[in-house]
Protein backbone atom coordinates (compact mmCIF):
# COMPACT_ATOMS: atom_id res chain seq x y z
CA UNK A 1 0.00 0.00 0.00
CA UNK A 2 1.49 3.45 -0.55
CA UNK A 3 2.91 4.81 2.28
CA UNK A 4 1.26 7.66 3.62
CA UNK A 5 3.68 11.13 4.72
CA UNK A 6 3.17 12.10 8.13
CA UNK A 7 2.78 15.85 6.87
CA UNK A 8 -0.20 17.97 5.99
CA UNK A 9 -1.15 21.61 5.34
CA UNK A 10 -4.01 21.50 6.32
CA UNK A 11 -3.96 23.45 9.68
CA UNK A 12 -0.53 24.87 8.75
CA UNK A 13 -1.56 27.70 6.77
CA UNK A 14 -1.16 30.50 8.86
CA UNK A 15 2.43 29.35 9.95
CA UNK A 16 3.58 29.22 5.53
CA UNK A 17 1.93 32.50 5.47
CA UNK A 18 4.23 34.08 8.53
CA UNK A 19 7.15 32.35 6.92
CA UNK A 20 6.83 33.26 3.18
CA UNK A 21 6.21 36.88 4.96
CA UNK A 22 9.32 36.51 6.31
CA UNK A 23 11.11 35.25 3.02
CA UNK A 24 9.30 37.61 0.93
CA UNK A 25 9.80 40.97 3.38
CA UNK A 26 13.61 41.60 3.32
CA UNK A 27 14.16 41.09 -0.22
CA UNK A 28 11.62 42.91 -1.99
CA UNK A 29 10.13 45.90 0.75
CA UNK A 30 13.15 46.36 2.82
CA UNK A 31 15.70 45.98 -0.05
CA UNK A 32 14.02 47.76 -2.49
CA UNK A 33 12.75 50.37 -0.29
CA UNK A 34 15.84 51.26 0.63
CA UNK A 35 18.01 51.45 -2.57
CA UNK A 36 15.25 53.26 -3.93
CA UNK A 37 15.07 55.42 -1.16
CA UNK A 38 18.42 56.19 -0.61
CA UNK A 39 19.13 56.65 -3.83
CA UNK A 40 16.43 59.36 -4.97
CA UNK A 41 16.03 60.45 -1.20
CA UNK A 42 19.96 60.88 -1.05
CA UNK A 43 21.43 61.96 -4.23
CA UNK A 44 24.51 63.67 -2.23
CA UNK A 45 25.00 60.20 -0.89
CA UNK A 46 27.97 58.29 -2.29
CA UNK A 47 26.69 55.79 -5.02
CA UNK A 48 28.46 52.71 -3.82
CA UNK A 49 27.44 53.38 -0.16
CA UNK A 50 23.71 52.99 -2.14
CA UNK A 51 24.47 49.56 -3.60
CA UNK A 52 26.00 48.44 -0.23
CA UNK A 53 23.80 49.36 1.91
CA UNK A 54 20.55 47.60 0.90
CA UNK A 55 22.71 44.05 0.24
CA UNK A 56 24.41 44.14 3.61
CA UNK A 57 20.96 44.56 5.51
CA UNK A 58 19.75 41.70 3.62
CA UNK A 59 22.87 40.03 4.63
CA UNK A 60 21.77 40.13 8.01
CA UNK A 61 18.77 38.28 7.11
CA UNK A 62 20.04 35.48 5.55
CA UNK A 63 22.98 35.06 8.16
CA UNK A 64 19.62 34.89 10.72
CA UNK A 65 18.05 32.63 8.72
CA UNK A 66 21.76 29.91 8.20
CA UNK A 67 21.97 30.19 11.74
CA UNK A 68 18.53 29.55 12.57
CA UNK A 69 18.85 26.24 10.05
CA UNK A 70 22.21 24.87 11.34
CA UNK A 71 20.89 24.73 14.88
CA UNK A 72 18.08 22.63 14.23
CA UNK A 73 20.67 20.25 12.33
CA UNK A 74 23.00 19.95 14.76
CA UNK A 75 20.93 19.71 18.10
CA UNK A 76 21.31 16.52 19.92
CA UNK A 77 18.18 14.92 18.95
CA UNK A 78 18.82 13.35 15.41
CA UNK A 79 15.08 14.64 14.44
CA UNK A 80 15.94 16.72 11.50
CA UNK A 81 19.19 16.24 10.53
CA UNK A 82 19.20 13.65 7.29
CA UNK A 83 18.69 9.80 8.58
CA UNK A 84 22.08 7.67 9.77
CA UNK A 85 23.96 11.04 9.79
CA UNK A 86 26.37 12.11 12.58
CA UNK A 87 25.15 15.35 14.64
CA UNK A 88 27.10 17.82 12.57
CA UNK A 89 26.11 16.61 9.31
CA UNK A 90 24.24 18.99 7.03
CA UNK A 91 21.29 18.55 4.93
CA UNK A 92 22.04 18.84 1.25
CA UNK A 93 19.65 21.99 1.27
CA UNK A 94 22.30 23.44 3.34
CA UNK A 95 24.96 22.55 1.35
CA UNK A 96 23.51 24.13 -1.76
CA UNK A 97 22.01 27.20 0.43
CA UNK A 98 26.18 28.05 1.06
CA UNK A 99 27.08 27.36 -2.68
CA UNK A 100 24.89 29.52 -3.52
CA UNK A 101 25.49 31.91 -1.46
CA UNK A 102 29.31 31.89 -1.83
CA UNK A 103 28.33 32.44 -5.82
CA UNK A 104 26.29 35.52 -4.89
CA UNK A 105 28.47 37.02 -2.34
CA UNK A 106 31.06 36.66 -4.79
CA UNK A 107 29.38 38.69 -7.32
CA UNK A 108 28.15 40.98 -4.93
CA UNK A 109 31.98 42.25 -3.57
CA UNK A 110 33.20 42.23 -7.43
CA UNK A 111 30.62 44.70 -8.41
CA UNK A 112 31.22 46.63 -5.24
CA UNK A 113 35.08 46.50 -5.72
CA UNK A 114 35.32 47.60 -9.40
CA UNK A 115 34.05 51.05 -8.67
CA UNK A 116 32.72 53.20 -11.35
CA UNK A 117 35.72 52.18 -13.48
CA UNK A 118 33.24 52.76 -16.73
CA UNK A 119 32.56 56.76 -15.63
CA UNK A 120 28.85 55.44 -16.10
CA UNK A 121 27.49 56.89 -13.41
CA UNK A 122 27.23 53.35 -11.92
CA UNK A 123 24.86 51.84 -14.22
CA UNK A 124 26.83 49.02 -14.87
CA UNK A 125 27.45 48.31 -11.10
CA UNK A 126 23.92 48.84 -10.55
CA UNK A 127 22.94 46.28 -13.47
CA UNK A 128 25.35 43.57 -11.69
CA UNK A 129 23.87 44.23 -8.43
CA UNK A 130 20.27 43.80 -9.44
CA UNK A 131 21.38 39.94 -11.06
CA UNK A 132 21.44 37.63 -7.74
CA UNK A 133 18.40 36.06 -8.22
CA UNK A 134 19.05 35.50 -11.66
CA UNK A 135 22.25 33.59 -11.44
CA UNK A 136 20.14 31.90 -7.98
CA UNK A 137 17.76 30.63 -10.37
CA UNK A 138 20.49 29.42 -12.88
CA UNK A 139 22.51 27.52 -10.46
CA UNK A 140 19.68 25.52 -9.35
CA UNK A 141 18.82 24.80 -12.77
CA UNK A 142 21.92 23.61 -13.60
CA UNK A 143 22.20 21.39 -10.56
CA UNK A 144 18.46 20.05 -11.16
CA UNK A 145 19.98 19.45 -15.00
CA UNK A 146 22.71 17.27 -13.48
CA UNK A 147 20.78 15.38 -11.30
CA UNK A 148 18.49 14.21 -14.23
CA UNK A 149 21.17 12.91 -16.02
CA UNK A 150 23.10 11.23 -13.65
CA UNK A 151 19.76 9.85 -12.97
CA UNK A 152 19.09 8.63 -16.05
CA UNK A 153 22.45 6.98 -16.56
CA UNK A 154 21.66 5.04 -13.43
CA UNK A 155 24.89 6.56 -11.71
CA UNK A 156 25.43 5.32 -7.75
CA UNK A 157 26.34 7.15 -4.85
CA UNK A 158 30.19 6.42 -4.41
CA UNK A 159 28.99 7.87 0.05
CA UNK A 160 26.15 9.22 1.55
CA UNK A 161 23.88 12.26 0.14
CA UNK A 162 21.81 13.23 2.42
CA UNK A 163 19.40 10.40 3.81
CA UNK A 164 20.33 8.12 0.99
CA UNK A 165 23.68 5.80 1.59
CA UNK A 166 26.29 4.77 -0.93
CA UNK A 167 25.05 2.88 -3.72
CA UNK A 168 21.55 4.32 -4.45
CA UNK A 169 21.25 5.36 -7.81
CA UNK A 170 20.91 9.81 -7.90
CA UNK A 171 17.45 11.23 -7.43
CA UNK A 172 16.37 14.03 -9.10
CA UNK A 173 16.74 17.47 -7.21
CA UNK A 174 13.26 17.88 -6.29
CA UNK A 175 13.47 14.70 -4.41
CA UNK A 176 16.23 16.42 -2.07
CA UNK A 177 14.65 19.47 -1.97
CA UNK A 178 11.37 17.94 -0.48
CA UNK A 179 12.39 16.09 1.66
CA UNK A 180 15.23 18.44 3.21
CA UNK A 181 13.11 21.51 3.35
CA UNK A 182 9.97 20.17 4.85
CA UNK A 183 12.29 18.16 7.54
CA UNK A 184 13.75 20.69 8.89
CA UNK A 185 12.14 23.80 7.52
CA UNK A 186 8.70 22.52 7.85
CA UNK A 187 9.32 20.75 10.84
CA UNK A 188 8.31 17.49 9.52
CA UNK A 189 11.48 16.06 11.23
CA UNK A 190 13.12 11.82 10.80
CA UNK A 191 9.77 11.06 10.96
CA UNK A 192 8.99 12.79 7.70
CA UNK A 193 11.97 11.65 5.86
CA UNK A 194 11.42 8.43 6.48
CA UNK A 195 8.09 8.25 5.13
CA UNK A 196 9.13 10.53 2.04
CA UNK A 197 11.82 7.74 1.26
CA UNK A 198 9.31 5.01 1.26
CA UNK A 199 7.26 6.58 -0.80
CA UNK A 200 9.49 7.36 -3.65
CA UNK A 201 11.20 3.42 -3.06
CA UNK A 202 7.10 2.06 -3.34
CA UNK A 203 5.91 4.17 -5.87
CA UNK A 204 6.29 4.32 -9.34
CA UNK A 205 3.68 7.34 -10.13
CA UNK A 206 5.63 8.91 -7.12
CA UNK A 207 8.29 9.08 -8.85
CA UNK A 208 7.31 9.89 -12.31
CA UNK A 209 5.88 13.23 -10.12
CA UNK A 210 9.53 14.04 -8.55
CA UNK A 211 10.67 13.46 -12.30
CA UNK A 212 8.08 15.71 -13.86
CA UNK A 213 8.41 18.29 -11.42
CA UNK A 214 12.09 18.68 -11.59
CA UNK A 215 12.22 19.13 -15.23
CA UNK A 216 9.45 21.56 -15.06
CA UNK A 217 11.12 23.66 -12.60
CA UNK A 218 14.86 23.23 -14.25
CA UNK A 219 12.74 24.75 -17.33
CA UNK A 220 11.22 27.69 -15.87
CA UNK A 221 14.12 28.57 -13.99
CA UNK A 222 16.43 28.63 -17.09
CA UNK A 223 13.48 30.64 -18.86
CA UNK A 224 12.78 33.03 -15.75
CA UNK A 225 16.68 33.60 -15.35
CA UNK A 226 17.34 34.59 -18.94
CA UNK A 227 14.52 36.75 -19.24
CA UNK A 228 15.18 38.64 -15.97
CA UNK A 229 18.88 39.03 -17.46
CA UNK A 230 17.85 40.49 -20.75
CA UNK A 231 15.46 43.01 -18.97
CA UNK A 232 18.55 44.03 -16.69
CA UNK A 233 20.58 44.55 -19.42
CA UNK A 234 18.44 46.48 -21.36
CA UNK A 235 15.98 48.29 -19.48
CA UNK A 236 16.20 51.54 -18.24
CA UNK A 237 18.60 52.05 -15.21
CA UNK A 238 16.57 52.97 -12.70
CA UNK A 239 13.76 49.86 -13.31
CA UNK A 240 16.51 47.12 -13.19
CA UNK A 241 17.07 46.94 -9.50
CA UNK A 242 13.18 46.05 -9.09
CA UNK A 243 13.42 43.95 -11.71
CA UNK A 244 16.64 41.80 -10.63
CA UNK A 245 15.45 41.55 -7.09
CA UNK A 246 11.26 41.70 -7.42
CA UNK A 247 10.33 39.73 -10.58
CA UNK A 248 11.55 35.85 -9.27
CA UNK A 249 9.11 36.11 -6.53
CA UNK A 250 5.55 36.26 -8.39
CA UNK A 251 6.87 34.16 -11.05
CA UNK A 252 8.12 31.60 -8.47
CA UNK A 253 4.80 31.92 -6.21
CA UNK A 254 2.64 31.19 -9.73
CA UNK A 255 4.94 27.53 -10.14
CA UNK A 256 4.14 26.88 -6.79
CA UNK A 257 0.59 27.26 -6.68
CA UNK A 258 0.60 25.01 -10.14
CA UNK A 259 2.94 22.53 -8.20
CA UNK A 260 0.66 22.39 -5.26
CA UNK A 261 -2.48 21.56 -8.00
CA UNK A 262 -0.17 19.04 -10.07
CA UNK A 263 0.63 17.17 -6.77
CA UNK A 264 -2.55 17.22 -5.52
CA UNK A 265 -4.27 16.01 -9.08
CA UNK A 266 -1.06 13.05 -9.19
CA UNK A 267 -1.84 11.89 -5.50
CA UNK A 268 -5.18 11.28 -6.87
CA UNK A 269 -4.15 9.39 -9.33
CA UNK A 270 -1.26 6.97 -7.47
CA UNK A 271 -4.44 6.25 -4.66
CA UNK A 272 -6.42 5.14 -7.56
CA UNK A 273 -3.94 3.12 -9.05
CA UNK A 274 -3.16 1.57 -5.58
CA UNK A 275 -6.83 0.69 -5.56
CA UNK A 276 -6.65 -1.13 -8.78
CA UNK A 277 -3.07 -3.13 -8.06
CA UNK A 278 -1.73 -1.60 -10.68
CA UNK A 279 1.86 0.46 -9.04
CA UNK A 280 3.23 -2.41 -7.34
CA UNK A 281 4.72 -5.49 -8.13
CA UNK A 282 6.74 -7.99 -5.54
CA UNK A 283 10.15 -7.28 -4.98
CA UNK A 284 12.42 -8.79 -2.53
CA UNK A 285 10.09 -10.85 -0.93
CA UNK A 286 8.07 -7.55 -0.20
CA UNK A 287 4.83 -6.57 -1.96
CA UNK A 288 5.89 -3.14 -3.10
CA UNK A 289 6.04 -0.35 -5.68
CA UNK A 290 8.71 -0.79 -7.36
CA UNK A 291 10.36 -0.38 -10.89
CA UNK A 292 11.33 -3.39 -13.56
CA UNK A 293 14.33 -4.11 -13.64
CA UNK A 294 15.48 -1.76 -16.78
CA UNK A 295 14.06 1.23 -15.32
CA UNK A 296 16.17 0.19 -11.54
CA UNK A 297 15.64 3.09 -9.46
CA UNK A 298 15.59 5.58 -12.07
CA UNK A 299 12.41 7.61 -12.60
CA UNK A 300 10.28 6.27 -15.37
CA UNK A 301 10.73 9.34 -18.57
CA UNK A 302 9.91 7.85 -21.73
CA UNK A 303 7.40 6.04 -23.24
CA UNK A 304 4.56 5.96 -20.52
Amino acid sequence: MVVELPYSLHGRYPAIAIAWTVIIIPPIFINLGLFYGLWYGKPQMDRIAVLTIPTAVLGIFTAIAIVERIWKLIQPSPEFRPLKSPRYALDIFQWGYFAALIMISALISSTLARGDNDQDGHELQTRLISMPAPVLMYFLATLTLLSLILNGLKVKLPFQFGSLGAGNVVRPAIYYIVEDVVAVDGNGGMEYREAFTARYDNSLIFRKMIWILSVVWMLAFYIFATTITVLVFTLPKAAVYAVGWAAPFPLAGIMALCTIYYVKFTLRQERRAEESDDNRVPLDGQTRRALSSSEDERTPLLGR
